[in-house]
């Protein structure tokens, strides 16, 4: 069908069995073609659903030959490679292949994040002794509560002290707060 299309022999991709020529470009006949029928059916869901954003033609195109590309780099990865003796890897050889693939990728992202979180823990360790030596300076009469305790059915009621000086360092403190909410075992 999409050699006879190409020629200008066959009818062209049609509705029911709508189907990428993975082979060609996201540009070639066929190709465009499909896309085209997506647009068609887009721009008839958008005003039959009554959808409450309206996005240009060329937009949707765009974003469908971008998920035309997506489609065939992993149609492409999932061919049978030529192996070392000369012939076809087996579907059991691609999936492994695939397999380790994925596998590597998942542990070069894993040692990105560990060493950008190690990295960030490094930028973050002068702040956090300064905020330490801080809180130790204030002592628990600087570090006022705002919740109420009740011991015995004696409400003990904390009154916040009005300092000048604390309104400076109230972000300060409430991120200290924060962190002790979300990991409270480095405290």
């Amino acid at each position: 069908d999409i050699y006879a299309y190409k020629y200008e022999d066959g009818p062209g991709p049609n509705c029911k069995p709508l189907a990428f020529d993975l082979k060609g470009g996201p540009k070639s006949p066929w190709n465009d073609k499909v896309i085209g029928l997506l647009l068609e059916e887009l721009q008839r869901r958008g005003d039959q659903e009554s959808w409450p954003f309206r996005r240009s033609e060329a937009y949707f195109r765009e974003v469908l030959q971008d998920h035309y590309k997506c489609l065939r780099t992993v149609w492409m990865a999932a061919q049978p490679k030529d192996t070392a003796k000369g012939g076809l890897e087996t579907p059991e050889e691609v999936e492994q292949r695939l397999i380790m693939k994925k596998d590597e990728a998942l542990k070069v992202t894993r040692q990105t994040t560990h060493r950008k979180n190690t990295d960030g823990n490094k930028k973050d360790l002068p702040a956090w002794q300064w905020l330490q030596q801080l809180v130790r300076t204030l002592g628990e009469g600087g570090m006022s509560s705002e919740e109420s305790d009740v011991e015995n059915d004696i409400e003990t009621v904390l009154c916040v002290k009005n300092m000048t000086w604390c309104r400076a360092i109230e972000r300060e403190l409430d991120m200290i707060d924060h962190q002790r909410m979300v990991d409270d075992d480095i405290f």
